[in-house]
């Protein structure tokens, strides 16, 4: 396998909203005598590629390769093209578009990424290892796509079509020779995460006549794009805006989505094409972006053609398999499990991003807090182990972490903090409980020591931390930075310690957990104070205070009664509502199920009234929202007023509810690797539950069916996977220690 360091661009002019710039396509003709044993092709394409060999498309996924920071990783992907080629002509073409190497989004720095540039392209052919040929041999064109933008949108001419460009027998006689350009400086590796694929298409279920074109709804916010098919006159211009909403039923607004640097010119090309028709009947299918929406809005069309048009919602994620099943008899909780699966889906492109429309960011926070969710639900333990790898390569001398990852230098010095710097620890160690495997650990180890120290460094006089980003968009009651970041950081020496014991590096883990203790001993003497139980906190009063800070193992045994009756108050003080952000949700309603009750989590959750997760889904909410914002109406008439830049219609982390689900629901705690404790806490609200993992081992399943004062339960164990029963308190059961196989529980409660 040869890795050419050797790249080539068509036209070198970096494309822009003023000066467009086609996305180039080359191709290289050759000849085959006699069909080798094994023909291969090592390919990387920046910003993003297609590989066609013969007119067949062969790319692993979409949106190839996977998404980095050039400086550090470069990725490759390999291809056996020996099942594709024949003896006489053949042909390897590819083409390129721009991803994030010419975006001008001024904010996250991505307008001044250091790489920007035309996209280019490195190629090794080879035949039973000999080099065939590389990028230098082929030929360039531009094609149909005369526009486009990672963070925005594409242009589209169906007139500039080349037909059989990517085929034999086509004339290129008149393309141009490519043109040497700068190769990245990062390592080069094969991508092992994996690829970005379709894994669902949706029709419309509605369409309508708006304001100024016509509306399809397809029934779902995701992630992905749209395929489009279309006859009318050559030159019709028509325009697609695609969003999670729509404007009293009118129009389409991505008003949302703007950020707050953004020039009128770039908002408006936010998730908005640009398609110009050819007087055949057209296909378009914009693929070197994603957009994350539910609604498309298509103005420039007659109501002949909206009829009898075809449009179809492709929605993509990374490729991996589904590892996990949660479903009850309480529909709004199904329908919640829903929400944070849909979310999953729509924000893991390459990696776990903040959402699918605006940003597009690996927010390190974010999975974080969403993992043993996505663990539990998906096997994409081994997709984060690669974005692990380009964490570990963004961590700079001094220990510090940036909050976004791929980055150049944004994050570094605001939007990164103990919370979100915590994904290194995080990762590692719930890859490891969930699939057995050490090698995160392993991989991470020498930079988690090298961010205790850092993190150290940052703690004041008083030892307590506050240098990040806070209880992220809390709803109605602000948690001080110094109490939620200086629990994040005994969490961080917690885990640390965990791992370290893990590989077996026990002087790194002693020196953890002294760290642990000289936290939480600060913590205690400056936020707590329990020599003061019933003294006022002031501003440290709130409920992620308590939550977090039973959690995370702040109080003493004797003093959690206190503590849990001061977290009471706090809810009642509520009304029964959340009042805390995302940091606090990865934690409450484990604490609330395990030491108040599961049906006092289910009622907080279930809320009928705003803010709840309830009130979320009263508005046909399909996916998580980034903020509890609340307003009247559905997802097809929200308010005209939404603020520019105010929040998305999809985000993922405050999917911990489904984990909650997993664990107190349907009584599947993983803490450790191979070792399951069923321990189901039964709710008045839910009488049946249904649950799967996926183990590396193989599966375990779980059904509940609960009547009166005893609970059935029927619990296949997979071979190499030891279960421990755990009753409720207050109830008794028949098993202790479950064996390979169907076993049947019986929980009886006390009367």
């Amino acid at each position: 396998m040869i890795f050419s360091d050797k790249f080539f661009c068509g036209d070198s002019r970096v494309c822009t909203l003023r000066r467009h710039v086609p996305a180039p396509l080359f191709r290289h003709s050759f000849n085959i005598d006699k069909l080798p044993a094994l023909l291969e092709v090592t390919v990387c394409g920046l910003g993003v590629y297609e590989l066609f060999v013969n007119g067949r498309r062969i790319t692993k996924g979409y949106l190839a390769p996977y998404r980095s920071n050039p400086e550090h990783i470069v990725y490759y992907d390999n291809y056996d093209i020996t099942p594709y080629v024949g003896a006489g002509e053949n042909v390897v073409a590819i083409a390129l578009g721009n991803g994030i190497m010419s975006s001008e989004m001024p904010v996250w720095g991505a307008d001044k990424y250091p790489w920007r540039g035309a996209p280019r392209f490195a190629l090794a052919a080879e035949a039973d290892g000999t080099l065939l040929f590389d990028g230098s041999a082929f030929v360039t064109s531009g094609g149909e796509v005369t526009f486009n933008d990672w963070h925005c949108t594409e242009s589209i001419d169906a007139r500039l079509v080349k037909e059989g460009w990517n085929d034999r027998g086509f004339d290129d006689s008149l393309w141009e020779r490519v043109t040497p350009a700068q190769a990245p400086s990062g390592e080069k590796m094969i991508c092992a995460a994996e690829p970005v694929k379709a894994y669902d298409f949706k029709k419309p279920v509605k369409m309508w006549r708006g304001e100024r074109g016509y509306i399809f709804d397809f029934g779902i916010s995701g992630a992905g794009t749209y395929n489009l098919k279309i006859t009318g006159e050559s030159g019709q211009r028509i325009e697609v805006y695609t969003s999670d909403c729509v404007i009293g039923g009118k129009k389409i607004t991505n008003r949302n989505l703007y950020c707050w640097t953004l020039t009128d010119e770039m908002a408006d090309k936010v998730q908005h094409d640009f398609l110009t028709l050819s007087g055949k009947p057209d296909e378009f299918e914009p693929r070197f972006t994603f957009r994350g929406f539910r609604y498309a809005e298509i103005t420039g069309i007659t109501g002949e053609q909206a009829q009898s048009l075809e449009i179809t919602f492709i929605l993509y994620s990374n490729s991996f398999v589904s590892a996990g099943l949660f479903e009850c008899d309480n529909e709004e909780v199904n329908r919640l499990q829903e929400c944070v699966l849909n979310s999953d889906r729509s924000n893991f492109i390459h990696f776990p991003l903040d959402c699918p429309q605006r940003e597009k960011n690996g927010w390190t926070g974010d999975a974080a807090l969403s993992c043993e969710q996505l663990l539990l639900n998906f096997d994409c333990a081994n997709s984060l182990f690669v974005w692990l790898q380009n964490i570990c390569k963004a961590q700079r001398e001094n220990g510090s972490l940036p909050g976004i990852i791929p980055t150049h230098s944004w994050g570094y010095d605001w939007g990164s903090g103990p919370a979100w710097d915590n994904v290194l620890f995080e990762l590692p160690w719930r890859i490891y409980v969930y699939t057995g495997s050490d090698e995160a650990i392993k991989l991470c180890a020498p930079h988690m020591l090298k961010y205790l120290g850092y993190m150290q460094s940052k703690s004041d006089d008083s030892g307590l931390f506050a240098y990040g980003l806070e209880d992220w968009l809390p709803v109605n009651v602000h948690t001080p930075l110094c109490v939620t970041d200086t629990i994040m950081c005994k969490s961080i020496a917690d885990t640390a310690e965990k791992c370290f014991s893990a590989v077996g590096m026990k002087k790194e883990a002693q020196y953890a957990a002294g760290l642990s203790d000289k936290i939480k001993k600060a913590f205690r003497k400056e936020i707590l104070r329990p020599h003061e139980p019933d003294g006022p906190l002031g501003a440290n009063d709130t409920t992620a205070t308590h939550a977090m800070a039973i959690y995370y193992g702040m109080y003493e045994e004797d003093e959690l009664d206190s503590a849990v009756y001061k977290l009471k108050c706090r809810i009642k003080q509520s009304g029964g509502h959340i009042d805390f952000g995302a940091l606090c949700n990865r934690v409450f309603w484990r604490v609330v199920g395990e030491h108040i009750g599961v049906d006092e989590a289910l009622g907080i959750m279930l809320n009928e009234t705003y803010p709840s997760f309830a009130a979320l889904l009263k508005n046909g909410a399909t996916t998580l929202w980034e903020g509890f914002e609340y307003f009247e109406g559905d997802m097809a008439h929200v308010p005209a007023e939404i603020p520019q830049g105010f929040w998305s219609f999809n985000h993922h982390f405050w999917g911990d509810i489904s984990a909650f689900f997993y664990r107190y629901l349907a009584g599947i705690r993983t803490d450790e690797p191979g070792r399951v404790n069923f321990a189901p806490l039964f709710s008045e609200r839910i009488k049946n539950v249904r649950a799967e993992h996926l183990f590396r081992q193989g599966k375990l399943r779980v059904e509940i069916r609960r009547g009166g004062n005893a609970a059935h339960c029927k619990v296949t164990v997979p071979r190499g996977i030891s279960v421990r029963v755990i009753p409720p308190e207050g109830w008794t059961s028949n098993a202790a220690e479950l064996v390979c196989g169907e076993n049947e529980v019986v929980f009886t409660k006390r009367v």
